[in-house]
């Protein structure tokens, strides 16, 4: 079924990316293969062309244990699995913490990733230019480990400075941020924005009720105090309908099983789309993050959460 695909595959290729181990083998083996010569588009009629891609995946698995592609691919996959599996347990901790809670999310940007219609043909235009480009060197044989830094609008640095400011000044707004319990954020990046962030924030919600109206306020806070005035902020929460059934923000009980199983897989978002394509400018860069903000205080054991426990017909399941 990939036999028509082969040549579209490989104009996936592009210098702004690095992309995962099995793609890279493919380009590198594509490009040094005499299918990449291969005129006609290929297809099950042609037998020329079938004994070609044949051979080309026979080379591709030699090629594969020769290079050790099985342990990249694992060691390339184990980061996202961690983040997994600490997001996971942050869910189950934030619900011992309290009962129910009150989860915001937030998208942070910047104004000057905004475009005027011309600047946006202008973008679109140097997009097509810049991947025609791209091809003609990966087929001539350049180095594709090494991702070109894009050249957005907002740098890197910009983003993690706001950011620290952003969590490091949560102590000491406690209007805002007193029933706080965790966060989580992830940094991305656009071909011409540059970078931007992502938050979930978690408040305790026996106090927080409004889970609208505090994500209004914090948004307010990132535009106005910590970028002073070169950011701006989409409120999520704002945003049920466009979620649809896959709704995880709001009040989150502790019982709800449904929701809190939404409330994971919105979660993973987080940490996976930035292991899909890394695009950072230096090694052992920061990208995805979840805490808490207060360490929790050892108490003595007390009574289990109970939902409604009774006797007799009343007894809850």
């Amino acid at each position: 079924k990939h036999l028509k695909y082969l040549h579209a595959y490989s104009r996936l290729y592009s210098k702004d990316y690095k992309s995962s181990p099995l793609l890279s083998f493919f380009f590198q083996e594509y490009r040094k293969h005499p299918i990449v010569d291969y005129a006609s588009p290929l297809n099950g009629h042609d037998q020329h062309g079938v004994n070609l891609f044949n051979h080309f995946v026979e080379s591709m698995r030699k090629n594969a244990m020769e290079s050790k592609l099985k342990k990249l691919v694992a060691d390339w996959e184990s980061k996202p699995k961690k983040n997994l599996a600490r997001l996971a347990a942050f869910e189950a901790a934030l619900f011992e913490r309290t009962s129910r809670v009150m989860a915001v999310r937030l998208d942070f940007n910047y104004h000057k990733a905004t475009f005027t219609p011309e600047e946006i043909d202008r973008i679109v235009l140097e997009s097509v230019m810049q991947k025609e480009s791209d091809q003609d060197e990966y087929l001539a044989g350049q180095d594709i480990s090494k991702p070109r830094f894009i050249g957005g609008r907002i740098a890197l640095e910009e983003v993690q400075s706001d950011r620290k400011r952003f969590f490091t000044n949560i102590k000491g707004k406690p209007s805002l941020f007193e029933h706080l319990l965790g966060y989580v954020w992830c940094i991305e990046c656009g071909r011409a924005a540059g970078y931007h962030l992502h938050v979930m924030l978690f408040f305790d919600g026996s106090y927080v009720q409004k889970h609208e109206h505090i994500a209004q306020d914090v948004g307010k806070y990132w535009q106005n105090v910590i970028t002073n005035g070169r950011g701006y902020f989409e409120n999520c929460n704002l945003k049920k309908k466009k979620y649809g059934d896959s709704w995880a923000l709001g009040a989150i009980d502790h019982w709800d099983t449904i929701k809190r199983e939404k409330l994971v897989n919105a979660m993973s978002y987080f940490c996976k789309t930035n292991q899909l394509v890394q695009v950072v400018p230096y090694a052992g860069c920061r990208l995805f993050g979840c805490g808490f903000v207060h360490r929790q205080r050892k108490v003595r054991g007390g009574r289990p959460r109970t939902k409604g426990v009774g006797t007799g017909d009343n007894q809850c399941l």
